[in-house]
């Protein structure tokens, strides 16, 4: 009885889990898409990006699916993998092995905008979302994150000026140590302050009446 109880059970999983697999198959083939559009706009429109769905042959104590025996976890059968080609002629690779922080930073900002729009998320944070770029790169970057701000609220912690610039509010988060102990300050900037603080994060230590010009454009 037992044993027919659990061939019964097999056999409702495997159907459980193939047609889980079906949809991240139609998942993953979105995703892509839906990556290789906002691609462009961060200036990695020759980069391929692809979502590997593979299957672990386990042929004493997997699941036969198929016609095969394939490793089932509380997640199902596939193994998930993200694939990248960042430049053209190369083969695919695993994003966390060859990816550089630039690209990565990219990334990550184009997943958490498609998340977002298929979640529903209200509020989105960045944290150095801009480690490694600049440049014209850090433009569309800046861009990209005012684009989503127009229908969440987005909290980003950035080093740019371009991405810093975009922003309608500023806040300044200061370090300090006080007998022993790291205290964090959090200071709301006036306009006149919003323009200091750009223009050091332009020019460095010193801030000068040309970096203040320049911040002010910005």
């Amino acid at each position: 009885i037992l044993t027919k109880k659990l061939q019964t059970v097999e056999e409702e999983l495997s159907l459980a889990v193939q047609a889980l697999s079906s949809l991240r198959k139609v998942s993953a083939e979105h995703l892509e898409r839906a990556v290789a559009k906002e691609l462009e706009e961060v200036n990695m429109a020759k980069t391929v990006f692809k979502a590997s769905l593979n299957r672990v042959i386990d042929e004493k104590k997997g699941l036969l699916v198929d016609g095969e025996k394939v490793a089932v976890t509380k997640d199902g059968i596939d193994q998930v993998a993200f694939l990248v080609a960042p430049n053209p002629g190369e083969g695919l690779r695993p994003l966390a092995k060859i990816a550089s922080g630039g690209e990565l930073s990219r990334l990550m900002l184009i997943l958490k905008v498609i998340m977002a729009e298929e979640d529903q998320i209200p509020t989105m944070v960045f944290d150095e979302i801009d480690a490694g770029i600049g440049g014209r790169t850090a433009q569309a970057v800046a861009e990209k994150i005012l684009f989503i701000g127009q229908a969440r609220q987005v909290i980003c912690i950035t080093h740019l000026p371009q991405i810093a610039s975009m922003a309608k509010r500023h806040f300044l988060v200061e370090k300090e140590v006080k007998n022993d102990r790291t205290m964090v300050s959090i200071h709301d900037l006036m306009m006149d302050e919003r323009i200091n603080e750009l223009a050091r994060m332009l020019g460095g230590a010193e801030v000068t009446e040309t970096t203040r010009q320049h911040a002010r454009e910005m």
